[in-house]
């Protein structure tokens, strides 16, 4: 009969994580990584996930997962889970949401939070809930964790370089106007050449004949291949999606 070695589980560190003890006030109000990290991806293709979670570990029928719960992980072959090791949990967008806009778009995941793999045989894992940014569900999704490191805002600013004028994206859960504080993306990654602590000036065009009007500034702060997340750090007026980033150069 196999002997399950579920019961062995890993001892987590008392010490707070670096996430929860690192605090810059970037923008009006203190953003920890965890704000960056919660916001939504914009993906130009639906991800297709193999490391799903299967519901929680629990004695009664809970249906959602929040801090400190167990999750319990249906192995993979060569999966690569380890006790010990952390992982992003994500939700992928559904309806609407789900299909790819024309002309190539962007498709929202959500980041549900992230678990710690604290136990595993060859047939599951059981991964406890490190920091849920809303309720982590079945079906949700796990893939390598990535600490978003903050920037350092530069004192001194460069010009705008009007030759290249970035498309604004919408926020979490759709959201499509922005304040202080509020963190959205831009249609620009890495694969851009764009990077962290890169500065971006929010212009409107009015449409009237007349230049571009300066509203707010806003800082890179995790950048992924094909679009980036920025912090908008103060701002004139609502942004929208319809306004335009302009980077600093």
């Amino acid at each position: 009969m196999r002997v399950s070695v579920l019961v062995t589980a890993l001892s987590l560190m008392a010490a707070a994580p670096g996430w929860a003890q690192s605090r810059l006030a970037l923008a009006p109000r203190t953003t920890l990584p965890a704000h960056v990290m919660c916001a939504d991806l914009l993906v130009p293709a639906i991800p297709v996930p193999t490391i799903r979670i299967s519901g929680p570990h629990h004695v009664l029928p809970h249906l959602a997962l929040s801090r400190s719960d167990a999750a319990v992980v249906p192995r993979q072959p060569e999966d690569g889970l380890v006790v010990g090791q952390r992982y992003l949990v994500r939700r992928l967008p559904s309806g609407v949401k789900a299909e790819l806009p024309k002309d190539g778009g962007y498709v929202p995941v959500r980041t549900m939070g992230w678990v710690t793999v604290t136990a595993l045989d060859e047939l599951h894992a059981i991964a406890n809930v490190d920091f849920a940014c809303d309720a982590i569900e079945q079906d949700d999704y796990l893939t390598p964790y990535v600490e978003a490191v903050l920037p350092t805002p530069d004192a001194t600013l460069a010009a705008p370089d009007f030759t290249e004028r970035m498309q604004i994206l919408p926020g979490v859960e759709g959201r499509e106007m922005f304040a202080n504080g509020d963190l959205f993306s831009i249609a620009r990654g890495t694969a851009d050449g764009v990077t962290a602590g890169d500065r971006f000036a929010i212009y409107r065009d009015r449409k009237d004949g007349r230049p571009l009007v300066h509203i707010g500034e806003a800082i890179v702060t995790d950048p992924s291949a094909t679009s980036a997340k920025v912090l908008l750090l103060k701002t004139t007026d609502v942004v929208e999606i319809t306004d335009l980033a302009v980077p600093r150069r």
